[in-house]
């Protein structure tokens, strides 16, 4: 039995200080897609399907588009093209250096999305400049947040996209104020009272869903593909792509 195709969740993120002109923007995040023999090509599809059909004003991209595999890399140039939106920003994740990081983001950029090494750039939406922040995979410790940092205006939002939800607390201190990662699956096989502890015991520590640090929010979708087993069960597993409509606090 093929898998379920990946749903459209939809959650509106407050923020301070938000300028007028950014309530309601749309963004939309696809994370931990693992292109090979895990994930059908058709599920992938879907997802990109889906994010277009959501509408987004920008598309954020964080991480593990691979599994194990090098030739995977090349699965990502074939299935994970044609995005639509402003601008599609990407980070790397664990499982693209595990595989091969420079093949994978090269993929990515064959497809015209940009990927961000530490570092910020300026999306202009409606007329107004955002800061978009890509912090490198913290997981393989290519993450520096002094670096992704160092150009994002002191008093100008900023979205930040990184991996690994458990960079949160830090980028928290930095003013950050959207954090969009992936990395757990949702837990992918979720049994309450065990996976929660079993994943706190390896340093997961943020399952899913929307997390507050201050004035900091933190989202973890469970992501789009399948790592280890080509099955997703339990409460908060489900395949999806996110979409983050920003409002003014």
């Amino acid at each position: 039995m093929p898998p379920l195709p990946p749903r459209v969740s939809e959650h509106e993120v407050r923020i301070k200080g938000l300028d007028p002109r950014h309530d309601g923007v749309r963004v939309a995040q696809l994370s931990d897609i693992h292109v090979g023999n895990m994930t059908p090509a058709s599920h992938v599809r879907a997802a990109i399907d889906a994010a277009n059909a959501a509408k987004p004003d920008l598309v954020v991209l964080t991480g593990d588009y691979v599994c194990w595999r090098r030739h995977e890399a090349e699965l990502v140039r074939e299935q994970l093209g044609g995005l639509r939106a402003k601008r599609v920003l990407a980070v790397l994740g664990n499982h693209d250096y595990f595989t091969w990081g420079a093949g994978v983001a090269a993929a990515l950029k064959h497809n015209g999305y940009e990927v961000l090494k530490n570092q910020t750039t300026i999306a202009e939406v409606n007329g107004a400049p955002l800061a978009m922040v890509g912090v490198d995979d913290p997981v393989t410790k290519h993450d520096d947040l002094d670096a992704a940092f160092a150009d994002a205006p002191a008093k100008m939002t900023k979205l930040v996209l990184c991996h690994a939800p458990d960079a949160a607390p830090r980028l928290a201190e930095r003013n950050a104020d959207l954090v969009m990662s992936g990395h757990t699956h949702g837990g992918q096989l979720y049994v309450k009272g065990i996976t929660d502890r079993l994943m706190k015991k390896i340093g997961l520590n943020y399952r899913r869903g929307m997390y507050q640090f201050g004035d900091t929010t933190l989202y973890v979708t469970p992501g789009v593909g399948f790592s280890g087993v080509t099955r997703r069960f339990g409460e908060g597993t489900e395949a999806e792509v996110a979409v983050l409509v920003l409002r003014a606090a």
